[in-house]
């Protein structure tokens, strides 16, 4: 719930430490959503940094949410349910891989993060336009 830049100091490392650690205790493809009301920038750095390069060795899939974002992720999954769309876990992490590759393709966080209400908003939309089409 920190908003101030001792939500890096507090969270940053110790948010990309334990997803690593998960990560190799798993061996498995992982994702982190982090969610806070708003992100500070020195935290949205870290984590784009360790998305689009590495930490610790190889790159990290964190997807960085305010809880507005989030809400709207609800709301689109209540839509979904609503029309009788079932949701598989792959449909859900195309979501996190699109947000996971703009980053790798921007130049900016701010652009990256920007947009991430964008990638919900169209994949969302996507999956209700694939439905109305059957």
């Amino acid at each position: 719930m920190l908003k101030s830049r001792d939500q890096w100091f507090n969270e940053g490392q110790p948010v990309m430490r334990h997803l690593r650690d998960f990560e190799n205790e798993n061996n498995k493809e992982t994702y982190c959503i982090f969610i806070a009301p708003t992100l500070h920038r020195d935290t949205l750095n870290t984590f784009w940094f360790a998305v689009k390069y590495e930490y610790e060795g190889s790159p990290q899939n964190i997807i960085p949410l305010t809880i507005n974002d989030f809400i709207c992720l609800l709301e689109k999954l209540v839509e979904l349910k609503s029309k009788n769309i079932k949701l598989s876990h792959i449909q859900i992490k195309e979501l996190f891989k699109s947000i996971i590759g703009a980053a790798k393709n921007e130049n900016s966080v701010t652009t990256w993060f920007e947009k991430i209400p964008v990638h919900i908003s169209d994949w969302g939309s996507n999956l209700l336009g694939n439905k109305n089409e059957n």
